[in-house]
């Protein structure tokens, strides 16, 4: 399998979308065991631009959540402290 700029392009792009990593590789017509094999391999660019689009992802959405919790939404000013809450106990 030839890793492509293309091909880990969609990698990014699927994993932000939330595929599982099995979904990705029907979309990519790839097969399945041997893109596991890659994607899990966390020393290969697939694993990285994997992570990278999931990663993207959350912090989009934890962007939104932080700025409808400044813009007064309750349910995002205690979902944002949890997650300040978190990041500071991984801090420790």
């Amino acid at each position: 399998m030839e890793l492509t700029p293309k091909l880990l392009a969609d990698i990014e792009s699927y994993a932000a979308l939330m595929f599982s990593k099995k979904e990705i590789a029907i979309i990519l017509e790839m097969d399945q065991g041997d893109f596991l094999k890659l994607i899990n391999d966390k020393t290969q660019q697939p694993w990285k631009y994997f992570q990278r689009g999931r990663l993207k992802r959350e912090a989009e959405v934890r962007k939104s959540i932080f700025d409808l919790a400044q813009n007064g939404s309750s349910p995002a000013q205690n979902f944002a402290i949890k997650l300040i809450e978190n990041a500071k106990m991984d801090d420790i």
